[in-house]
């Protein structure tokens, strides 16, 4: 690359780098034209955390470049990675590898982290984006999300949440097929997910009696861990969070096993719960009861008898094995009419059978997640920002779910069609 443009490109990230702008703008190649970062949820013995840029529906022009840059120690930026695009669409492995930072060290404010991608041109800077936090979106925007009601707004998802492997050291061949993500609790809320998929299993044999789980065979990380995270954020934020009890995998033999849970949930998260308002209830009215975590459970009978339970949000669940067979399920839903209040979640990943399980025909979840996350954050970028409610996935910072829920709420409130 010249001089004269590495120059260009240093000044734009230095004017630019440290400014989030909220201001929204109806410009249809603007918001449908993406470059960004993923973070590769592939793992190989070398390499976790693999930088990825992509870009789609983007018009190049001869000359053009995507840069990837990093932040030095002395917080100056410089590019440490370059490329050359061929097509409107696409992604590019890079091969530099994200620095592990454990959220108790994540600050709870919205900023750029290390990392930041930008698409320039002889002429000059044409677009730019960074890996960011978001621990306040939600706040940010109350003018624009308070009137609403959870139905009526994009949130960002996972998938098993507490299913989640920060530094790779869970192998072996259950856990290839067990962990969906890499960031912890505290790690995906501050990211921006406000909707966490928890699945929850009853080992009264153990000091701690409540652990997370996917599926039977695999107990991930005490509940306790995933309590206290959520009030961690809780507590430096105030934003709106949805802890979404949808399965019980093990040791629920009767409903006093679910009366225990409940009565431990209330009595962890007393001054955080909201009661069951309907999901109805509108935003604003959340937030003036000062308590902003909403605790759905999946059970009918438990829901009736606690104030402190809400319904579950409802799982769209395609049961999928192919990247095009899971277009067609995610077109179907996003293209129904509904009524009700009842929020629904997208679960935008592949499903593997037992069978493919056995002979590891798809590769397990990292490589499943790998497939899918670049097609759905293109679709849900364009085709369904105005459709989408909740959309959970895999390996979070694999997709762009984030930010494109963030601007599609922000579209939806300027009417950008």
């Amino acid at each position: 690359m010249e001089s004269s443009r590495v120059s260009v490109i240093v000044a734009s990230i230095l004017a630019i780098v440290s400014t989030i702008s909220n201001a929204k703008v109806c410009d249809t190649e603007q918001w449908q034209s993406r470059i960004g970062l993923f973070v590769s949820p592939i793992m190989t013995k070398s390499k976790i955390r693999e930088l990825e840029i992509y870009w789609n529906n983007i018009n190049f022009t001869p000359g053009d470049t995507i840069s990837l840059y990093e932040e030095s120690e002395t917080g100056s930026p410089h590019v440490i990675y370059t490329l050359t695009p061929n097509s409107p669409n696409g992604n590019q492995t890079t091969g530099i590898q994200a620095e592990y930072v454990p959220s108790s060290n994540l600050p709870f404010v919205q900023k750029c982290t290390k990392y930041g991608v930008i698409w320039s041109s002889d002429s000059g800077v044409k677009k730019m984006d960074c890996l960011k936090l978001q621990p306040t979106w939600m706040r940010d925007r109350k003018d624009i999300l308070g009137p609403l009601r959870m139905n009526e707004i994009f949130l960002p998802g996972t998938h098993d949440s507490a299913a989640y492997d920060e530094d790779g050291s869970k192998t072996g061949f259950i856990p290839k097929y067990a962990v969906t993500q890499d960031l912890d609790i505290l790690g995906q809320l501050i990211h921006g997910v406000r909707y966490l998929d928890i699945r929850v299993g009853h080992y009264p044999g153990t000091k701690e009696k409540w652990w997370t789980n996917h599926g039977p065979f695999y107990r991930s990380v005490s509940l306790k861990t995933v309590v206290d995270q959520i009030k961690t954020f809780l507590d430096n934020t105030e934003e709106v969070v949805i802890m979404d009890i949808h399965e019980f995998p093990i040791g629920f033999k009767n409903i006093s096993d679910h009366r225990a849970l409940v009565a431990y949930l209330e009595d962890e998260f007393r001054n955080y719960f909201i009661n069951n308002q309907g999901w109805h209830t509108k935003l604003n009215d959340i937030w003036s009861t000062g308590k902003r975590l909403i605790i759905g459970y999946e059970n009918s009978q438990i829901v009736a008898e606690h104030a402190s339970m809400w319904s579950c949000v409802l799982h769209q669940w395609g049961n999928v094995r192919k990247l095009n067979d899971l277009y067609k399920y995610l077109f179907s839903i996003e293209n129904q009419n509904r009524s009700g209040a009842r929020p629904w979640s997208a679960m935008a990943e592949l499903t593997a059978t037992a069978k493919d399980i056995i002979f590891n025909k798809l590769g397990g979840l990292r490589d499943m997640a790998y497939r899918v996350n670049l097609n759905v954050s293109n679709w849900y970028s364009t085709l369904w920002q105005y459709s989408a409610n909740i959309v959970a996935v895999d390996f979070v910072r694999g997709t762009d779910i984030v930010q494109i829920a963030i601007e599609a709420n922000e579209n939806r409130h300027v009417h950008c069609h």
